[in-house]
C-alpha cells in the first residue's frame, strides 16, 4: 500500500472514531512524538492503523462484491519489500493451516521475542525458531507443510 493510501486510511479512521484535531494530535504525540501523520514512517503508520482498528475503525476496501461488516482476522499483509518476506509468509501459511487466528501471532511475538508486531520481527534466528515450532506442530497434527 502506498504512503498516501495509508495516510488516507488513517484520516478515515480519525473520522470514524470521531476524533477532533486536538485529541488526534495528542494521540500522535503520545504514541510517536509527532504532531502529524505525515511524519510517520511505514512501521508507525501500520501501528497507528492497528491501534485505530482496536478502537473500532474499519479499514475495508469498497469492492462491489460481498460487503463486510468488519475486517477479516484471517489476513496479515507482509509487504514485498519487508525483510525475510518469504519466510514470514511461510510462517503465516503454517499459522493459518493450524487454524489459529492471525491476531494471535502478534501476541506470541510480544511474549516470546518482545516485538510488538510480527511484521517487525527481523531476527533470522527468531524466525527460524518459529518456523521449526510451527512445522513440528503441523507434523504432529498430520498437516502437510509444503
Amino acid at each position: 500500500m502506498s504512503r498516501n493510501a495509508e495516510l488516507a486510511k488513517i484520516h478515515m479512521g480519525k473520522k470514524q472514531l470521531g476524533l477532533d484535531d486536538e485529541t488526534y494530535r495528542a494521540m500522535l504525540d503520545d504514541m510517536f512524538g509527532v504532531a502529524t501523520a505525515a511524519k510517520l514512517n511505514f512501521k508507525q503508520r501500520y501501528r497507528l492503523m492497528r491501534h485505530m482498528e482496536e478502537r473500532g475503525a474499519v479499514f475495508a476496501s469498497k469492492s462491489k462484491s460481498k460487503p463486510t461488516a468488519k475486517p477479516t482476522e484471517d489476513f496479515y499483509v507482509i509487504p514485498d519489500n519487508a525483510p525475510h518476506v518469504q519466510q514470514k509468509r511461510y510462517i503465516l501459511a503454517l499459522w493459518k493451516k493450524l487454524g489459529w487466528k492471525m491476531g494471535g501471532i502478534d501476541t506470541r511475538m510480544k511474549k516470546q521475542f518482545g516485538v510488538e508486531s510480527f511484521i517487525w520481527l527481523n531476527d533470522q534466528a527468531a524466525l527460524q525458531t518459529i518456523t521449526k515450532d510451527l512445522v513440528s506442530r503441523c507434523q504432529t497434527r498430520g498437516i502437510d507443510t509444503d
